[in-house]
């Protein structure tokens, strides 16, 4: 541990020097990015009806350094290189240790660099226009990070003239899965193909690939990618809408919609929510033996407030008689939590109650409880070996943390603290639980 600490140490004081030097010379472009160390602390464990318990490791240290080239004439560069080693700190020999996975680009765990972003852009007061690899900011793709999101390699336009209104569009040909898709697969979608991604990903994470490979797992499909367009809209008081639609040509249809209200005016500041989700088997309906049928729906309701130095919330969500294929790791649900995405499941009625106490400037206090009951989707724990097939859920499903945030200044974090989860399968007759107590110190710059 104090070799670890001396590490980040080195680390840090390194990118502060550049990020002081470089930044101060806006003809040579902008350094950004990250410094991420996990470590999980004893007594983190799974618990099911296996023999023995597992217990839980899962340091790892890495992050990623952006380069944003100076604007000429409008036009310019950017690339990013991610990265991530484990620290030496895993038992990664033990069988009765489940390191945690969503935290490497291997599956040994060994090191391994990956060049995210590379790409070439246009960007004035109106216009942004960015082709090659690149992250897309959007519901259907945006979730948790560890230390690298979902890229794409994709040409994206957006137009922002028109008074109140902005719109996108956008082809997405290859995806890369980041750090997180084999916990999007397994611990959280817990293998319904609805949480984010249709594969583990574990041997292809930071491989760009076509999507039908990435979400279909072919070497045979052949499509169009993704074609993409959002809109936005604020032209109605303390209120914005927005809309997004995914068509990935023969596979499905994701249209996403939501709206938000904020009342900042009154003494209790407020806002109210909604959004509704969508997804369709489209074409050759290539997704067709994973769907319970060719379309499904989820919409969900959200009201907020604050009161003094806290920010209170609560939030539902309600899926049809059908699962939501969700391949892009997109996770706008509003009762999503750490490890569990349960409202794409079908049948599902979902509520999170959720709070953030603001002790000092530095320091928040984080919690929230979210209840999913239990769904109609066919599932199983498949992170435990052997695999048991597939069945139906058993137990209801819930979801508690507990969490302390602590910036000691602006651009450095620390956050610990513990997640409780039961899942609604059951693996050899129990019920699936989950303890994760984590520490988190994160660098940005």
């Amino acid at each position: 541990m104090l070799k670890i600490a001396l590490f980040l140490f080195i680390l840090v004081a390194m990118f502060v020097k550049a990020d002081e030097t470089i930044n101060k010379q806006d003809n040579l472009g902008t350094l950004s990015g990250q410094i991420r160390f996990y470590y999980v602390f004893s007594p983190s464990y799974v618990k099911s009806g296996r023999a023995n318990d597992y217990k839980i490791d899962g340091s790892a240290i890495g992050g990623h350094l952006k380069y944003t080239s100076a604007k000429f004439e409008n036009f310019g560069f950017s690339t990013a290189i991610y990265y991530v080693r484990d620290t030496k700190l895993n038992d990664i020999d033990d069988p009765n240790t489940m390191v945690a996975a969503g935290r490497f680009f291997t599956q040994d765990y060994s090191e391994k660099a990956v060049l995210g972003e590379a790409n070439v852009f246009y960007k004035d007061k109106n216009h942004q226009l960015v082709l090659g690899r690149q992250k897309i900011d959007s519901p259907l793709t945006n979730s948790i990070v560890t230390y690298m999101p979902n890229m794409f390699e994709a040409l994206s336009y957006t137009n922002s003239q028109f008074e109140d209104s902005q719109f996108s569009i956008l082809q997405l040909d290859k995806m890369a899965y980041g750090t997180r898709s084999p916990v999007e697969f397994g611990l959280i979608g817990e293998a319904t193909k609805t949480a984010g991604a249709t594969q583990s990903g574990i041997d292809k994470r930071g491989e760009f690939q076509s999507i039908e490979q990435q979400v279909m797992v072919s070497s045979t499909a052949n499509t169009k990618g993704v074609t993409g367009f959002a809109f936005t809209n604020k032209s109605l008081k303390n209120t914005t809408i927005r809309v997004w639609d995914f068509y990935a040509h023969d596979i499905i249809n994701m249209l996403y919609i939501d709206g938000i209200y904020k009342n900042n005016d009154a003494n209790l500041p407020y806002s109210i929510s909604g959004q509704y989700l969508n997804v369709q088997s489209i074409g050759d309906n290539l997704a067709a033996s994973w769907l319970d049928a060719s379309s499904a729906t989820m919409v969900g309701l959200k009201f907020a407030f604050n009161y003094q130095n806290i920010h209170s919330y609560i939030a539902y969500n309600h899926s049809g008689d059908a699962k939501l294929l969700n391949p892009f790791g997109g996770d706008p649900a509003y009762t999503s939590s750490f490890f569990s995405r349960n409202a794409y499941r079908a049948n599902v009625d979902a509520y999170k109650l959720g709070a953030i106490f603001k002790v000092t400037n530095n320091l928040k206090i984080i919690s929230s409880h979210a209840d999913y009951g239990q769904s109609t989707t066919i599932g199983s724990f498949v992170s435990a070996k052997p695999v048991q097939v597939a069945s139906a859920p058993q137990g209801d499903a819930r979801e508690s943390a507990l969490l302390f945030s602590y910036n000691p200044y602006k651009k450095l974090n620390i956050l610990t603290g513990i997640i409780y989860k039961t899942s609604e399968y059951y693996y050899s007759s129990k019920q699936v639980e989950l303890l994760d107590l984590d520490f988190v110190v994160t660098y940005r710059f």
